[in-house]
């Protein structure tokens, strides 16, 4: 159906892998107006769609992929795609955000997104052409990784600018932090990857002949000319970003907040930091500069090994999240090193953090005589050894010995090894937390505490900590901060928008984001109605985990950081107690709306935002 809105097709494809069949899910004006895209378009429909007692790899179980009113329309880090599901990794929703051109190209093919399940009895892949759409066999594609899969769809169909997204044999063997690539790209967190392996899906490709049109080209036009001129003013928009890409984080946060977590966060500053820094990154390996589609920051670099090791090794990357977790995680100094472990990741099909995170825990049960030689079939896991994080790659990939253990993630295999190994099992609710410390920034304790995905950086956000624009070591007023990051990430993965745009838009939900948005939609949104969007969406998410049994029990950190402050470096003695943590919960709850004691949104306060059903619900449990 055609909506009066701009930005949307009206349609959501549906498609069933068990019985072959297709069908459509019209959306109205005022589905697209509540949920706007994206994130908020999976939440809704996921909550609806998916029973919460299932295991993530029950057929039933439900892949969303997204796009929102921007894909398509060229508008500056529009260029990417969102995909949710139920997480075997954390047993709650789960959204991850890629770039890649598939976003814009499902918009051209007359769809706002895809909504897969079931279970093919055999391998297959998808291919969307507009209207047309078939199953095709993915038996020889199985095993095959992710470069490989994508050239060989492209051939098979004679295409060579198809897009495709693909699982590697991670993902076919169900490791529960497997990743979806598309071109060099992740859909990272959460293993969305496995799920489509448990669904025997290796890929979906799309191409479309359509368009994607703003309610208001004129005003649009208007808000790109504000952005160019605007965007020359931010110092890491305009040349640090472009320079160096995100690898430009490891000085500062080594260096300046002491928050560079190190040998399984034994301590957060490194000593060999220089070897994994930007200008060594880029004087010695930096081949050319990459992009999303339609984004003129162009933070991503490709790099190459030209000598040593690990000579030969190429990767579109790394980024700072990989160094931290392949390099001072694992206690290893060498950048090649990390080029050579991204790579082997994006074609296996692994998440680059969970995975290097996990390797590290190893290293530290191994140091503390919690694993033996003999239990790890000879592989000696001492921190510093790079042949170790290479040779587990592919064990992890491939479920071969000790790597079997390793794809269930930090949390599951700390519970098989035991011996208090828990207390540095580096995540929460699951999810291996990223290089932004929740002992030096106290607004990542709160966030990772209760944020729907548990340790990722883009529900909270850093950056406004970094910058100075909230103090990183205050307590008072920091829930409300959160809020405010959280309510801004929430909208930019409906938009599905770069969160680097932060920097020129702002860290915190502001007024600037609804004059972006209206007039590509034509919403005529106040900034009020946009919050509660974004409540909305959250409180859609929350309900969803609390459906699976999560609750304010779950809202916590790793023992380690609630108990050891940092050993060294600038931020030597930080840490948030748990005293400290619960106070910030209970005004975080506060704010919310959410009951102190459960942590489940209150029936007011869901009456209040539109979701009356979901109060209904929740009330059953």
């Amino acid at each position: 159906m055609d909506l009066k809105y701009g930005g949307y097709k009206g349609k959501i494809l549906r498609i069933n892998l068990t019985t072959k069949k297709t069908s459509i899910l019209e959306i109205t004006d005022e589905f697209a107006r509540k949920y706007l895209g994206g994130n908020g378009f999976s939440a809704r429909l996921l909550f609806d769609m998916i029973d919460p007692r299932i295991d993530a790899f029950d057929p039933t179980n439900v892949i969303a992929i997204m796009t929102g009113p921007m894909q398509g329309i060229y508008i500056p880090t529009s260029g990417k795609y969102h995909m949710a599901s139920k997480s075997p990794l954390t047993n709650g929703y789960f959204d991850s955000i890629s770039g890649g051109h598939i976003g814009a190209e499902i918009k051209y093919a007359g769809y706002d997104g895809i909504l897969i399940t079931g279970r093919a009895d055999k391998p297959v892949y998808i291919f969307i052409d507009d209207n047309n759409i078939e199953f095709k066999s993915a038996e020889k594609l199985w095993g095959r990784l992710t470069s490989e899969t994508q050239e060989m769809i492209k051939e098979e169909i004679g295409d060579p600018k198809l897009c495709v997204s693909a699982i590697g044999p991670a993902g076919e063997n169900r490791v529960r932090y497997a990743c979806v690539i598309t071109e060099f790209r992740a859909a990272g967190r959460g293993g969305l990857g496995a799920v489509m392996g448990s669904k025997n899906l290796k890929a979906v490709a799309v191409r479309g002949s359509g368009t994607n049109e703003p309610a208001d080209s004129e005003a649009l036009e208007n808000w790109m000319n504000w952005y160019k001129e605007e965007v020359k003013k931010v110092p890491a928009l305009a040349s640090g970003l472009p320079t160096y890409g995100t690898p430009i984080l490891v000085s500062s946060i080594n260096n300046i907040f002491g928050g560079f977590g190190t040998r399984n966060h034994q301590t957060e500053y490194f000593e060999g930091w220089e070897g994994l820094c930007a200008e060594t990154l880029k004087n010695k390996y930096w081949d050319k500069d990459t992009a999303c589609p339609a984004c003129p920051i162009a933070c991503s670099k490709l790099f190459s090994v030209k000598e040593g090791k690990w000579k030969g090794a190429i990767s579109e990357g790394p980024d700072y999240e990989t160094i931290y977790s392949f390099g001072s995680m694992c206690g290893i100094s060498d950048i090649s090193l990390v080029i050579k472990a991204d790579s082997m990741c994006d074609e296996y099909g692994l998440d680059t953090v969970s995975c290097g995170v996990v390797i590290a825990f190893m290293m530290e049960c191994y140091e503390k005589g919690l694993i033996t030689k003999e239990e790890t079939g000879g592989m000696e896991f001492k921190f510093g050894n790079d042949d170790i994080v290479i040779e587990s790659i592919e064990k992890i990939a491939k479920r071969i010995g000790i790597g079997d253990l390793m794809a269930e993630g930090t949390l599951r295999a700390s519970k098989i090894i035991g011996g208090n190994s828990e207390r540095f099992a580096i995540q929460v609710k699951g999810l291996e937390i990223p290089g932004h410390s929740a002992r030096a920034l106290r607004g990542m304790a709160l966030g990772y505490a209760v944020a729907s995905r548990g340790g990722s950086h883009h529900d909270p956000r850093p950056t406004g900590e970094y910058a100075g624009a909230s103090d990183r070591k205050a307590i008072e007023g920091k829930a409300a901060w959160v809020i405010g990051t959280m309510r801004w990430t929430t909208i930019g993965d409906s938009m599905i928008i770069c969160h680097f745009l932060e920097r020129l838009l702002g860290y915190t939900l502001n007024q600037r984001y609804v004059d972006m948005i209206n007039p590509v939609t034509g919403f005529g949104y106040t900034y009020e109605e946009l919050v509660d969007v974004a409540e909305r969406i959250l409180d859609l998410e929350r309900a969803f985990n609390v459906r699976t049994g999560i609750r304010r029990k779950d809202d916590t950190l790793p023992r380690r950081f609630l108990e050891e402050p940092i050993a060294s470096g600038p931020s030597k003695g930080m840490y948030t107690d748990e005293a400290t943590l619960n106070k910030m919960i209970d005004e975080f709850y506060e704010l919310k709306g959410w009951d102190k004691r459960t942590g489940i949104p209150t029936k007011e306060k869901l009456i209040r935002i539109g979701l009356e059903d979901v109060a209904l619900e929740l009330e059953k449990l």
